[in-house]
């Protein structure tokens, strides 16, 4: 049977990660992901890569963007001395809070960000229909199925951008999938990917897709490692309670001195069409 429009919305839903408590989630994990994001061979690899996409979407001293997912602002403030506006946004408030501070702090009055919603956002009553030159989605679970992929185009007068981690090595997480079966979980992050990649091929777009490798090493507190982890497996499928003490326990001895470090080596795919 061929695959229709229909099939990768199904497959694009199945593979989506829960979004519940995702705003708690964030707000937890806000200040350990910016002081990673803000250090320095996270903002040049950002850096060189904001100006790729800048080019690719012919983006000039007039241009707005749309940061969806923003975080606590990491792309969008890349993007602020290449454009005339940016408007970031995301569903956790502590992100928001840190973004504002880190335009301050870097001179970018003109990036704005707010707290709100995709799936509920909308379009006309915030005037972000056909808006802006770039509607970028960075690693956000924001952009989880056909809706909120079309209110994405449909926020664009230009181009649109979807950076996704679609195979990645983790020197922890790799040595916890035995104790979830991991083997019967799918692997929902690359999938939704693709399902996205066809959506936009039958509604008539022709994206593009780039990958780049990238290796990073990130060390966090024994109590943040156990939020990160156990949210990760608990979107993938519910956790009995014997699988999350396996878990806890096995982190801890993988811990030194209350924190956990980790290898990440990934290949990450960059999606780029125009409307």
């Amino acid at each position: 049977m061929p695959l229709t429009m229909r099939t990768f919305e199904e497959l694009w839903v199945d593979y989506q990660p829960e979004r519940t408590g995702m705003a708690d989630f964030w707000n937890k994990r806000a200040p350990s992901f910016n002081d990673h994001i803000r250090g320095d061979a996270s903002r040049e690899h950002r850096r060189l890569l904001v100006e790729h996409i800048a080019r690719k979407a012919g983006l000039d001293p007039s241009a707005s963007v749309l940061d969806i997912g923003c975080g606590p602002g990491s792309h969008a403030l890349e993007m602020a001395p290449l454009v005339g506006r940016v408007e970031g946004f995301d569903i956790a408030p502590a992100m928001i809070e840190l973004a504002r501070e880190n335009a301050a702090r870097d001179g970018c009055a003109n990036a704005h960000f707010q707290v709100l919603d995709w799936g509920t956002a909308d379009l006309d009553a915030l005037r972000w229909r056909n808006r802006f030159q770039l509607v970028l989605a960075s690693r956000t679970p924001a952009v989880n199925d056909k809706a909120a992929l079309e209110k994405m185009v449909a926020a664009s007068c230009g181009s649109c951008c979807i950076i996704s981690q679609i195979d990645t090595r983790h020197s922890v997480r790799d040595q916890l999938k035995p104790l979830v079966d991991w083997d019967a979980h799918k692997e929902r992050v690359s999938r939704s990917f693709y399902c996205a990649f066809n959506l936009l091929w039958l509604m008539g777009y022709y994206p593009e897709v780039e990958y780049m490798d990238r290796a990073w090493e990130s060390d966090s507190s024994l109590e943040e490692a156990e939020l990160i982890y156990l949210r990760y497996f608990e979107s993938m499928g519910p956790l009995t309670p014997q699988q999350k003490e396996s878990l806890t326990r096995r982190l801890a001895e993988l811990s030194s001195d209350g924190r956990v470090q980790e290898s990440v080596q990934t290949k990450v795919a960059l999606m780029f069409w125009t409307k």
